[in-house]
């Protein structure tokens, strides 16, 4: 099967050696992965990049951009990244194509509007979990306009999913767990002025308690002064894994951003370390059943999980369901849709 990944978003091209030197989103992290799974069953895949100037080739992939599309080329799939605005030019350009529109966020109600629209009546929408997918669901079909489309005869779209793939970690040295090590490891517009908050209240009741903070690299770092707070910045996986394997756990007690995969979890928890999160987005989801979820507009609940976990941690560990194997036999599935 020939598949055509398309990021038309990204702002920098990005491959393989940028995912082990670097740090890297985990979209692009997750669309890296994903062609190389494919690659490997013998799969001819193209990964296109808006940002690209010249065409590449790592582990059977072929890295193209907007001077080395191809359109006589014969392509199966084609799995446009983010945007739906550019199903129209990838239909046109491969009309014979079966196309997929894979999105990392939720959408807003108005979303629903583009059941209106040719281009996206010929693509299915796939979500990268159950509950992502069936947030999409409601704001397509279930909420009141949804239904009025419907009942007037409008089309409704099919909206399916596929996990992302988890690669189990490794750290290359023993690691020791510090129990009073907290690490952050999101965008800052994740939440972190919501953690920062907590994490103020915890070190007054924990003096020992150190949070870092690490950067996936696409946003930029904001400066923070504030007692026990330590600035990782953006780091290669790699590095960034040991931290992670170091620490009590991930300090995520933030309300307000809901991830629809959340790589932070699974990763975490593929190196036995828990996510102090709350009920929000795919957590429960992706979180190991052991990972427990906690009310973290409480502060005081807050505290009182770090110091249980002190004593004993969550028995967490690496989920099957996102191992190599099992997201090609989801994925083949969804690319025969």
């Amino acid at each position: 099967m020939n598949v055509l990944f398309c990021d038309s978003s990204h702002p920098k091209s990005y491959d393989f050696d940028n995912l082990s030197q670097q740090a890297i989103g985990g979209t692009e992290s997750s669309l890296l992965r994903l062609a190389a799974i494919l690659a490997a069953q013998q799969h001819h895949i193209m990964v296109y990049q808006q940002a690209r100037q010249q065409a590449s080739k790592q582990r059977n992939i072929h890295f193209i951009g907007p001077n080395q599309i191809d359109e006589s080329q014969h392509v199966d799939v084609i799995v446009v990244l983010r945007k739906d605005q550019q199903l129209k030019q990838w239909q046109h350009c491969f009309p014979k194509a079966r196309t997929l529109l894979w999105l990392h966020t939720y959408k807003k109600w108005e979303f629903v509007f583009k059941r209106l629209f040719k281009h996206t009546h010929q693509s299915v929408i796939i979500g990268n979990s159950k509950t992502h997918a069936q947030h999409l669901e409601q704001q397509l079909h279930e909420h009141t306009l949804g239904r009025f489309l419907s009942a007037i005869g409008v089309a409704t779209l099919p909206v399916k999913y596929g996990y992302n793939p988890v690669p189990k970690p490794h750290v290359k040295t023993a690691t020791e767990r510090d129990p009073n090590k907290l690490i952050f490891l999101s965008a800052p517009n994740k939440g972190l002025t919501e953690v920062l908050s907590h994490f103020q209240k915890v070190k007054a009741a924990m003096p020992d308690m150190q949070l870092y903070i690490a950067n996936p690299g696409y946003r930029d770092q904001i400066d923070i002064q504030q007692p026990g707070v330590h600035i990782l910045g953006a780091l290669p996986q790699a590095e960034l894994w040991q931290h992670v394997a170091e620490s009590l756990c991930v300090f995520y007690p933030q309300t307000t951003f809901a991830e629809t995969f959340g790589l932070i979890y699974a990763e975490a928890n593929a190196l036995e370390t828990p996510v102090l999160a709350h009920d929000i987005g795919a957590a429960r989801e992706i979180l190991h059943p052991e990972n427990p979820l906690i009310d973290c507009h409480n502060t005081e609940l807050v505290i009182k999980t770090l110091q249980q976990w002190q004593e004993k941690l969550p028995a967490v560990k690496y989920r099957e369901i996102f191992a190599n194997a099992t997201i090609y036999q989801q994925w083949s599935e969804l690319l025969k849709t």
